[in-house]
């Protein structure tokens, strides 16, 4: 009866190694357009304030923190480190 149970998981497991995969592959190629485009709103933002306009710095400040390593891409890591303990808990049955 155990040994049906691995067969059916099989796939799954199968299927959740190749998307953590691939979503890695993913989150670290894009990284590199999220850092630019941060640095582009953090001038932004410097540009902005150097000539008073309060509101555009703090709103390309706030884009910025979401395309850096702290914003967007934190959250894709967090889903792959999700993803990889459902695999894994597949895995050990």
């Amino acid at each position: 009866m155990r040994w049906i149970i691995k067969i059916i998981l099989f796939p799954i497991s199968l299927i959740m190694s190749i998307l953590t995969t691939f979503l890695t592959f993913l989150l670290g190629i894009g990284t590199a357009p999220l850092y630019l485009l941060m640095m582009f709103c953090i001038f932004g933002a410097i540009a902005s304030f150097l000539q008073k306009e309060v509101t555009i710095g703090i709103e390309a400040l706030i884009i910025g923190f979401l395309v850096s390593p702290y914003g967007i891409p934190m959250i894709g890591a967090t889903i792959i480190a999700f993803l990889q303990g459902i695999n894994e808990a597949i895995k050990s049955i």
